[in-house]
């Protein structure tokens, strides 16, 4: 909640459920792309539970913020190789009847890197939810990668515009992981497609990396001297 609150005087959060209220009844597994550090906090904002993250191992080495991500309720994952142990931990937290977030993408991507520009998403976030015989639910996120630039954390308007898109819920396929990923696949290009057109994005309102993000906006700053 902090985080959200320290985020809110610098974003304008524009939300859009395609079906299903705020709320959800019972547990799933929330999916959606991956393109700021900011995400799960403005992607919280979007539902009414508290969603428990599942976040690489790599921010868990420093102890200070390792404490501050379990009280987050937050999950860790390692990502180089299959990690059973948090796919067992996330079925158990589902079965709890909570809601657990997953990022497909294993990583910040944007574009062609990215499931929703075709690569193959991790299959952690269709397999547990194929376990714990609970529904995914698909969201999109576009804008926060404008929060690396500078110019983003002005103490004065105009805030940074945030889109977010909150999918149908649907179960995937018990037949094959290969199957139950292209479902998760298509529902999230979907939802993407259909938020671009809701929300009347422009090109340069798309996912891209931080770096390019940085420049770009740092020369969209008028010189104010």
């Amino acid at each position: 909640m902090l985080s959200r609150v320290l985020l809110w005087p610098f974003v304008r959060l524009h939300i859009w459920r395609v079906s299903g209220p705020r709320e959800f009844p019972g547990a799933a597994v929330v999916v959606a792309n991956h393109i700021s550090h900011f995400d799960p906090f403005l992607l919280a904002v979007a539902f009414a539970q508290t969603i428990d993250w599942m976040t690489t191992t790599e921010f868990y080495s420093n102890p200070l913020l390792g404490a501050w991500l379990r009280a987050l309720n937050t999950l860790p994952v390692n990502r180089s190789r299959p990690d059973h142990r948090a796919i067992r931990l996330g079925v158990r937290r589902l079965r709890a009847g909570r809601l657990l977030g997953v990022f497909p993408d294993g990583g910040l991507r944007a574009g062609p890197t990215s499931v929703l520009g075709g690569v193959t998403p991790k299959s952690g976030a269709a397999s547990i939810a194929r376990i714990a015989g609970v529904p995914i639910i698909p969201c999109v996120i576009f804008g926060s990668d404008r929060l690396y630039a500078p110019a983003s954390w002005r103490p004065w308007p105009p805030r940074t515009k945030i889109w977010i898109a909150v999918g149908a819920p649907f179960r995937v396929s018990d037949a094959s992981g290969v199957e139950a990923s292209a479902q998760l696949v298509n529902a999230m290009r979907e939802i993407a497609a259909e938020a671009v057109a809701h929300f009347a994005l422009s090109e340069d309102d798309l996912p891209t990396t931080p770096q390019r993000r940085k420049g770009r906006d740092a020369q969209s700053v008028p010189n104010e001297s």
